[in-house]
């Protein structure tokens, strides 16, 4: 069986209550930094997992660790073997590099120091040493920069997360925004591969959402203008923003209406509020099994994450 390490950071001042319960979603266990698992998780799915080590050996000693490397008989074109820091040990630079260098030697194939093609990477924690292939999420903003943006859109780690509460490992799950503004949860989740769709009553914001959609090379028809209330397929997921009126008023009633209409289209729903509506939520009939937050400034989003009841 295969094992992991995983990376997960995030800044506590108001990423804190998201990070981890995206991590309890993701791994069923308390969180740590550094994780050690068994659960595959594509490493580029969360904006909070940094690195993810996919490990082949863990020993005792660099030397133990040559040589059950030198009984894989590994070959690879273009590959790089480097030390992966953390912060639990404290490791010397040139001992690091002198022990990469023998680890490579005993990999057949090509070395690429500046462009290589495969990163691989030991580490050392609590005693043992761990070998693996290194991938590092450094493209996690890729969809941030789009054609059309509005300051109150959903931030880009905000959609993220609610999308993998909503799915957990389900990435074949049916997964519908209804309110979708310019496409930022639709394009994220056509990142990820997933089957989502999205609509926003508004034409002309409607419009943006497939501009934006299309400029990353996705079906623009993936977005429609809809109005929730017409909405006559299910889906297993539902992601909903509820506006809050920064434009126009948009009353609490309105708010609820929608998340009642949510109810009717899927199975679960992460709705993300600007007041908690737990009360209202309860009524309607679904079950909230989660619960985080996110603060920037004075504006906190409250991320609920809902089942139907039995």
């Amino acid at each position: 069986m295969k094992k992991f390490l995983y990376v997960y950071n995030y800044y506590p001042q108001y990423e804190e209550s998201m990070a981890l319960l995206e991590f309890e979603r993701f791994f069923h266990a308390p969180y740590e930094k550094y994780h050690f698992t068994d659960i595959d998780i594509a490493y580029d799915r969360s904006v909070f997992i940094k690195v993810k080590l996919t490990l082949f050996h863990e020993a005792s000693s660099v030397e133990e660790l040559i040589a059950l490397l030198a009984k894989d008989h590994l070959y690879y074109e273009d590959f790089k073997v480097v030390y992966y820091k953390n912060d639990l040990t404290h490791y010397d630079y040139r001992t690091s590099l002198r022990e990469a260098s023998a680890i490579s030697e005993v990999i057949d194939g090509t070395t690429s120091l500046t462009n290589p093609k495969l990163e691989f990477a030991f580490t050392y924690i609590s005693g043992t040493y761990y070998f693996g292939l290194l991938e590092r999420n450094k493209d996690w903003d890729r969809y941030e920069v789009k054609p059309y943006s509005y300051s109150h859109s959903l931030p880009l780690k905000v959609a993220r997360c609610a999308l993998n509460l909503g799915i957990g490992s389900q990435l074949k799950a049916s997964v519908i925004d209804p309110a979708c503004g310019v496409g930022t949860v639709v394009l994220e989740g056509l990142g990820m591969g997933l089957d989502i769709v999205g609509s926003d009553i508004n034409r002309y914001v409607s419009y943006k959402g497939r501009q934006n959609i299309a400029h990353f090379g996705f079906d623009p028809m993936r977005i429609t203008k809809k109005d929730i209330h017409d909405i006559t397929a299910h889906y297993d997921v539902c992601i909903l923003d509820v506006p809050y009126g920064v434009y126009a008023p948009f009353t609490i009633e309105e708010q609820i209406d929608l998340i009642h209409e949510a109810y009717r289209i899927a199975d679960r729903l992460v709705v993300i509020t600007h007041v908690l509506l737990n009360e209202a939520i309860a009524r309607i009939g679904f079950t909230i099994t989660a619960q985080c937050t996110y603060t920037k400034g004075q504006f906190t989003r409250y991320i609920s994450l809902c089942e139907k009841e039995a």
